[in-house]
């Protein structure tokens, strides 16, 4: 019989996942798949439970959860060279990664996918030590996941988080840095960084619609420091999906980003949802990192 370990976050999202656990196991059973169940929290040693995938022969490892719990089986599978591919049900508040691979939002739907087997290599980030599957970012909005309270998120989901931005844009200082990619060296004051392997963040979906997870290259997208006015223009394209067309956008595909915050404030960077590694950060893409349900 072939089995899978299931990895699930009761308090992602709004906790709809644990109402369907008992659904899914049945499912992956009436396929002739045992499963052996990890209820992920903040003292548990989840390493412990995946490290070993490969030797134990595993069809799968599930991860029914946000951008952060995923993230986190990530780091544990590139750091144990896991080869055992990675499943996602997107049970998470944003689920951004999840939309990137076109993940159904109904579990059994999902479920038919991932028992289909397609698998397939896909890229993965890393910025300093930490690897990231969809996002590396800092500066404006970027960390309104770390923020948001987990009452709010629970009471009314991704819109937590464009609460959350809202209460820090009239704090919020540009800050300066120097960029180096594959082929430039350039030094700007900005708002934000977006270092995107999929192309969602914070629930949009549009940031760069043609981001591959195949190609070996990551996104980068800047957002220089413009008026208020300006930036309001450019929330409404970021919805829109024509975030690319505007003179305060810088926008280049490359394999390797180092950047150094010269001048004035940025909290620590955000790595799919998590506190990220402090600057400066060398990030890269390691191409076909893992395994996973496409």
């Amino acid at each position: 019989m072939k089995k899978v370990k299931l990895i699930y976050n009761s308090g992602a999202g709004q906790s709809k996942f644990t109402y369907f656990l008992d659904t899914v196991i049945e499912k992956f059973m009436n396929n002739d798949i045992e499963v052996s169940i990890y209820r992920a929290g903040e003292k548990e040693n989840l390493e412990e439970f995946v490290k070993n995938s490969d030797s134990e022969n595993i069809y799968g490892i599930i991860v029914a959860g946000g951008d952060g719990t995923i993230n986190r089986v990530v780091n544990i599978m590139m750091k144990y060279n896991i080869k055992t591919p990675l499943g996602i049900i997107p049970a998470g508040t944003s689920n951004d990664f999840a939309k990137h691979i076109n993940m159904p939002y109904n579990f059994s739907e999902c479920l038919d996918k991932i028992l289909k087997n397609n698998v397939k290599p896909v890229d993965v980030g890393k910025a300093n030590d930490k690897y990231f599957i969809n996002v590396c970012s800092a500066g404006l909005f970027t960390n309104s996941s770390q923020k948001a309270d987990k009452n709010l998120k629970k009471a009314v989901g991704k819109l937590s988080y464009f609460i959350t931005g809202a209460k820090e844009l009239f704090k919020f200082r540009p800050f300066s840095v120097n960029i180096e990619t594959d082929d430039e060296m350039f030094f700007e004051k900005i708002n934000l960084f977006l270092i995107f392997n999929g192309s969602s963040v914070g629930g949009m979906t549009y940031f760069t619609s043609d981001s591959s997870i195949h190609d070996g290259l990551l996104d980068l997208v800047i957002i220089k420091n413009c008026s208020f006015h300006e930036l309001g223009g450019l929330v409404a394209k970021v919805m829109s999906g024509h975030t690319l067309e505007d003179k305060n956008i810088i926008y280049k595909k490359t394999k390797t980003i180092k950047i150094t915050k010269v001048k004035g404030k940025c909290d620590r960077p955000d790595v799919d949802g998590d506190e990220g590694p402090e600057f400066p950060l060398d990030v890269c893409c390691i191409e076909n990192g893992i395994n996973m349900f496409l």
